[in-house]
């Protein structure tokens, strides 16, 4: 059996593990060894950091673009147009994050990472039975919940659904977890709701078949201009 046929099968037992839930998400990493961090919790006092960001771009994307409807859309602009937020990133489709992991290893002989998520059982653990619809669940307001820490202090990561206000993350079948208060990582504080699979470089060229036939390239990953080009770069040279 080859090695993108073991990886396979290493997916259906993560499946399997977490007892075949009813919706799992997916995320890559290029190097295995990258924690689930989001980008906002590297850095040092990122409390008041977030709120300081939120506010900046808010004031400057306004002249920029319309108003968004809700702060929820403008944190998915801002995760979109990498700010750093306390949002990661993750995908209802397995190949969209295989693409992920490719699209940005420039490492063929390093080992990666797919991360195979149960969003229920991550909401169970703050005490949810279903992914947050934004922005449908109008209780579930961004700075309430999350700078006044309004009905109660949400302390681990909760996995909510946006809308797919831009293209990509129509392309992408984007899906978000959002962290809490508690500073331990996801890893720590989520272990149970999660798999973490290797996909090894000897994996690598079957895997990037695999992309090529499931027409998984930057372009219908990342549907404008920044996609195109790199689709033409990769393509070409």
């Amino acid at each position: 059996m080859s090695a993108w046929n073991d990886f396979l099968e290493e997916v259906r037992q993560a499946e399997n593990d977490l007892g075949h839930p009813r919706e799992v998400w997916y995320r890559g990493h290029s190097d295995e060894s990258w924690s689930l961090t989001p980008s906002l919790l590297r850095y040092d006092d990122w409390g008041n950091k977030e709120k300081n960001l939120f506010l900046e771009f808010t004031k400057t994307a306004s002249v920029l673009f319309d108003k968004r409807g809700t702060d929820w859309e403008t944190l998915f602009d801002m995760q979109h147009y990498w700010v750093p937020t306390r949002l990661l990133d993750w995908t209802s489709v397995m190949g969209v994050a295989i693409a992920f992991i490719l699209h940005n290893d420039y490492s063929d002989s390093e080992n990666s990472a797919l991360f195979v998520l149960d969003p229920t059982a991550l909401n169970r653990l703050s005490g949810r039975e279903e992914v947050i619809n934004i922005p449908e669940d109008k209780t579930f307001d961004y700075k309430t919940i999350y700078w006044d820490n309004r009905p109660i202090k949400l302390e681990k990561p909760i996995a909510i659904r946006p809308p797919h206000q831009s293209d990509r993350l129509r392309a992408q079948k984007g899906v978000f977890t959002v962290h809490g208060a508690i500073e331990g990582s996801f890893e720590e504080l989520a272990q149970d709701c999660f798999r973490k699979i290797i996909l090894s470089s000897d994996a690598k060229e079957e895997a990037k078949d695999f992309l090529k036939w499931a027409n998984l390239d930057e372009y219908t990953i990342y549907p404008d201009i920044v996609g195109m080009a790199q689709h033409i770069k990769r393509k070409i040279l």
